[in-house]
């Protein structure tokens, strides 16, 4: 196949471009400066011209290119604006090629109860204004492809807390204040995708018809608890003091200080419960429609990915 995909020199952009030119495929890619090795580079935004030129003859797009920091303005010009004109781009061709859009667990909501299973057919958050500005523009992002979709195959993949060599942090562990780390709770999984396992997974999407628009959950086997997790970390030479807390401390610090303007995020209840609340998660729809197995287990990646960044 030829395959197009943008945002090509991001974190999980570049594991897409070397998943996809190891399975044989040529890759048309999508970046503001720069070239990327193997790949025929087209540089340039999602505004620019250089998106048409990049779209023509391929058979699929795999969508990386996103913010993942900034403020609202900067998160909805990247990533909504941005899907907006790839869509757009899509109809302009004669014959439409399939897409895959990098959407994130972050878009359902946790108002359940604790230890339920979310799955694909979980519910969205309902109080997006709640949550942060990466929630709330993931779920736009969704929304503007839902509705450009028309006559075009679409493999929404909903993909956990990416992590890998130099990316091993994420914020479903607790709060950091220099030395030390707040561990809020212990039990419940870490929603994770080896940055691998994470490009195997799109790039199969972009290979398998997609009925009208369907959503895959992208998460790791065996995914490991708060506790579990952290131990990994340590054994890697990581070095922060870890004090224990239950979550739904700051759940009731949360309830009794809400009133107050600017609560940072995990003393709002949405943020809270979709980060901290213990959860298990899905992976079967993955492994049934893309057939994609994750490629070893979450602790043997982090080792992995630990003695990486020491070579």
């Amino acid at each position: 196949m030829r395959v197009l995909i943008t945002g090509a020199n991001g974190y999980v952009g570049r594991a897409c471009v070397a998943e996809a030119l190891r399975q044989g495929h040529a890759v048309h890619a999508l970046v503001r400066r720069g070239d990327v090795d193997g790949a025929l580079a087209f540089r340039g935004d999602l505004s620019s011209p250089a998106l048409a030129a990049a779209m023509e003859g391929v058979d699929a797009v795999i969508h990386t290119a996103a913010s993942l920091a900034g403020d609202e303005e900067q998160m909805m010009r990247d990533t909504v604006d941005g899907t907006r004109a790839l869509m757009t781009a899509v109809h302009a061709q004669a014959r439409k090629p399939r897409v895959v859009i990098t959407s994130s667990m972050s878009v359902y909501g946790a108002d359940c109860p604790a230890n339920s299973v979310i799955s694909e057919d979980s519910p969205r958050e309902m109080q997006p204004q709640l949550r942060d500005a990466y929630t709330r523009a993931k779920m736009a992002q969704e929304d503007i492809v839902d509705q450009m979709r028309d006559g075009v195959e679409v493999w929404m993949l909903r993909i956990g807390a990416v992590f890998g060599p130099n990316r091993l942090w994420n914020g479903h562990i607790g709060v950091v204040k220099g030395p030390i780390l707040v561990r809020l709770g212990k039990t419940g999984d870490i929603p994770l995708s080896h940055v691998g396992n994470t490009a195997r997974a799109l790039v199969q999407a972009a290979t398998i018809p997609a009925q009208g628009i369907e959503i895959i959950n992208v998460l790791d086997d065996d995914l490991p608890n708060r506790v579990e997790y952290l131990a990994a970390l340590k054994a890697g030479g990581w070095s922060k003091i870890v004090i224990p807390a239950p979550w739904t401390l700051f759940a009731r610090i949360g309830q009794a200080f809400g009133w107050l303007p600017g609560l940072p995020g995990l003393l709002r209840g949405p943020v809270l419960r979709a980060r901290m609340m213990p959860l298990q998660y899905s992976n079967d729809r993955m492994k049934e429609r893309l057939r994609v197995t994750p490629h070893g287990t979450v602790l043997d990646n982090i080792a992995a990915a630990h003695s990486e960044e020491r070579s």
